[in-house]
Parts: C-alpha cells; sequence; structure tokens
C-alpha cells in the first residue's frame, strides 16, 4: 500500500503423545514391585502463533526501509517426554560413605532409611504403585500452555551507494509457560540455610575468601519424603527469561567480481527465578544465584571473495571472532564444612554438596578468533560448471580454550581447544586397584580420582 508492505500469518499446532500399558515389575532393590500403568495420554496442546511484519520505504526512494515484526513461537519438545514410568520412583539415589575404603556399601540396600554406611533413599516411594510426581493438566494439555517465545524486531537498512548497504536490528526475545515441581511433603520452615566460605584463590572475584549464603539443607527427618506436582511456574511467582540483541551488517558489492560482507552481533540473556525460589526452595536449594544478567556477548563476523577475470579463479576469506566459553566454578563442600554454618551434619548422611562459587555469565575465557581460506577454480563446459576448491582452515592457528573443567579442584584445566590438544600441568601419578589404573591429583585437600581412559590421558 504505497510505501507500506504488511505480512502476516497464524500458525496452528497440534502436538499429542499417548503412551501405551506397561508394567513395572520387580528388580533385586525391589524384589516385591510388580504392578500396571494403564494406556495415558500426555501431552495434547494446541496452540495458535502469529506472525506479523511491516516495512516502509521512509523516503519513497526505494533506499530506505524501517521495518517491525512480532512472532511467536513454540518450544520444540521431546515425544518421549511424560513417559508415565519416569512419574514413578524407579530410580533413587542414596549417599555411601566408604569408612573402610573396601569399595563396598556396607549397609542392608534394601532398607531404604539410613544404616551402615548409607544414607536415606532420596525418595521412599521407591518400588511402590504411587505416582512421585503428579503434573498440572495445563502444563500438558489444552490451547497456549505450550512453552513459547515472543520475537520482536525492528530496524532500518539503507543503501549508501548502489552496491553499498547497512543494516542495523534491535531484537527481544521474551519465553513464557515455565514450569516448576513443587514438592508438597515439604515446606520452606522443612529448609535450613548456611553458607560456606569460597577458597582463598586469586583466580575467584577479588581472590576468593568471600562468604556463598542463601543455601538450603533439607531436615533430615524430611529426606525422602516425596509428593511432586508439576505445574506453570506462575502459581508461584514471577519467572522471567528475556534476551536483548543488536544487529549491525555491511554489505557491498564493487562490481561484478568483489563482494564483501561483514557485521557485529552483541546481546545478553536476563533470567529471574527468586519469586520461585522463595516459595520452593527445594527446586534449587544450593543454587543462589536466581537472578542472572549476562554479559553481553559479541560477535564480529566477515567475508569477502574475488574472482580473478579471465582464468575464473575465486579467492575467498573469512572471519569470525565468538566470545569464549562461560566459566563457572563447582566447589565440592565436604559435610563438615557445611556443619560449621549449618550447626548439624547434611542431612540424608550426604558427604558433601556441591556450590557454585561464581555467577553464571560473570566470568568468560578468551575469545575465539579464526580466519579460514579458500581458493577455487571454476571450470566451465558448455552450459555447465564445476568448481574445484582448496580450503585452508584456521589459517593462523589460533588454538584457544573452548571449554574447560568447571570443577574446582581441577578448575580451569581445558577439556577442549582449537587444536584439540588438552593438558594438564599439575603432577598427577597412577595406581593400581584391583586391576584397574586410577588417576590419583591432590589440590586443597581434595582428592580426585578417574579411570585412566587411555595411555596418553594427562
Amino acid at each position: 500500500m504505497n510505501r507500506l508492505t504488511l505480512t502476516g500469518g497464524l500458525r496452528f499446532d497440534y502436538f499429542k503423545t499417548i503412551f501405551r500399558e506397561m508394567r513395572l515389575g520387580p528388580s533385586p532393590n525391589v524384589p516385591n514391585r510388580d504392578f500396571l500403568i494403564p494406556e495415558s495420554t500426555w501431552y495434547d496442546f494446541k496452540d495458535l502463533s502469529p506472525r506479523i511484519g511491516a516495512a516502509y520505504d521512509i523516503f519513497g526512494t526505494g533506499r530506505t526501509a524501517a521495518k517491525v515484526s512480532l512472532n511467536r513461537y513454540v518450544t520444540a519438545i521431546n515425544a518421549l517426554d511424560g513417559n508415565p514410568v519416569l512419574n514413578y520412583a524407579h530410580v533413587v539415589n542414596r549417599s555411601w560413605t566408604d569408612n573402610d575404603r573396601d569399595y563396598i556399601p556396607d549397609c542392608d540396600l534394601l532398607n531404604p532409611l539410613i544404616n551402615g554406611e548409607c544414607g536415606t533413599i532420596s525418595d521412599l516411594r521407591f518400588g511402590q504403585p504411587v505416582p512421585s510426581t503428579v503434573v498440572d493438566d495445563k502444563a500438558r494439555s489444552g490451547w497456549g500452555n505450550r512453552p513459547y517465545n515472543w520475537e520482536f524486531s525492528t530496524g532500518v537498512q539503507h543503501e549508501l551507494t548502489p552496491g553499498l548497504a547497512v543494516d542495523v536490528n534491535y531484537f527481544r526475545r521474551i519465553y513464557g509457560n515455565f514450569t516448576t515441581t513443587d514438592n508438597r511433603a515439604v515446606t520452606g520452615a522443612d529448609f535450613d540455610p548456611f553458607c560456606i566460605p569460597a577458597p582463598v584463590d586469586g583466580r575467584l572475584p577479588d581472590g576468593g575468601g568471600y562468604p556463598v549464603c542463601d543455601l538450603w539443607n533439607l531436615r533430615p527427618l524430611k529426606v525422602g519424603q516425596i509428593d511432586n506436582y508439576t505445574t506453570h511456574s506462575d502459581d508461584y511467582g514471577k519467572q522471567i527469561e528475556h534476551w536483548n540483541g543488536v544487529d549491525m551488517t555491511v554489505s557491498a558489492r564493487l562490481g561484478a567480481n568483489v563482494r564483501l560482507q561483514g557485521g557485529v552481533s552483541t546481546g545478553r540473556t536476563s533470567t529471574d527465578t527468586c519469586d520461585i525460589r522463595d516459595d520452593v526452595p527445594e527446586a534449587s536449594p544450593v543454587n543462589p544465584y536466581c537472578h542472572v544478567d549476562t554479559k553481553f556477548l559479541t560477535q564480529v563476523k566477515g567475508l569477502g571473495s574475488y574472482v580473478i577475470p579471465k582464468v575464473d579463479v575465486q579467492l575467498a576469506a573469512t572471519l569470525q571472532s565468538l566470545a569464549g566459553p562461560q566459566i563457572t566454578s563447582d566447589f565440592v563442600a565436604s559435610s563438615a564444612l557445611v556443619q560449621q554454618s549449618l550447626g548439624r551434619p547434611l542431612s540424608g548422611g550426604a558427604a558433601n554438596v556441591t556450590v557454585g562459587l561464581i555467577s553464571p555469565g560473570e566470568i568468560y575465557g578468551d575469545r575465539m578468533t579464526q580466519v579460514d581460506l579458500r581458493i577455487g577454480k571454476v571450470f566451465r563446459f558448455g552450459k555447465a560448471r564445476t568448481q574445484l576448491n582448496f580450503d585452508l582452515f584456521n589459517l593462523f592457528n589460533a588454538n584457544p580454550v573452548l571449554s574447560v573443567n568447571n570443577n574446582y579442584s581441577v578448575w580451569l584445566v581445558p577439556s577442549d581447544s582449537r587444536s584439540q590438544i588438552v593438558q594438564d600441568q599439575r603432577p598427577v601419578r597412577f595406581l593400581k586397584h584391583e586391576g584397574h589404573e586410577v588417576l590419583e591429583g591432590h589440590e586443597d585437600h581434595e582428592i580426585f580420582r578417574a579411570t585412566k581412559a587411555t595411555k596418553n590421558t594427562k
């Protein structure tokens, strides 16, 4: 309509899953279990998602356009989700303290309560025909109840000169229909707060030594009592996940044989589950970081190509510079360390608990910058053509660390790098135990062991 172009659409999604009748029979740790789970419908979602867009020729010259769009998308779902077997306690955990170091749990494994070297199992409904988890119908069926995200974008595209254009856009994504699992067998009053001191370590923020608080431990008498109810998080409070970002791209065609394109993209994610954590502390008892704003993560990418006339040889290169890996630090706090603040050992006979020392999104590794090169020769056969390419990957041999070990006992040891060379410079030694080689190391009074997989393990 004159300078205005409008587009619109409406997408209908229907997703349904059915699970046939299943039987859970006896097993070594539940010798008396034998019951049927009847056929059931699980997911039964129906959604209408609008797709709306508009573009406006600002000056009427066909060279400058303002654009805006608003679109809704539903989240992908695994058809295996909701298997009713998973709602029953068919797998449980229990702590084990190997006091005599014989690698055998000296306890009665059929006794679900704390005894011998074993703590109370994580779910006392283990092996019973009573589900441990019940899911609210609105969290798995109905209109508009499926997890989704809205994406809003707006921007301007402008042709500076013939063959040279710039495009700047802002994006915002809002996610919704989160779910939360509430253990109705416990309340907030059944949890005791505690803190731990972060180790003094120059690699940690401010050199470490700071207290990590707002941690919770279930009282011993409530261990194993499970009556989970899964529903939308909005029933307990506000939960958000937003992403905000900006893209800028420049494209150029310089004659028939030269093409250049490059751009910068930056954005960050904001999440908040503090309301949910206040009402449902069991959802994340040892994760105090309920509000997270990541840093703005910036990508720079570019490409260029040139076709040499007459000989039909193409020279091309690409550049990409990406943010480094997110770094966290998972510290294994012993029950004795926790007891200094909690006033008692960890419940359930647990020997330790893992606590994050760094808020997610606070620290990132070195950037990965890489240049790739291509030389291609075009061959023409009448109306047909083919191209033979020679590609040189990682031209300048960049070797950034792509991921690191986030366990504090081996913190920042590279687990993947651009050249796939991974080394751990700490001294280690191999021990023999029952015919298996075991890697043993020591750092900050924490012993870690791992089976030696290959002879060149570092």
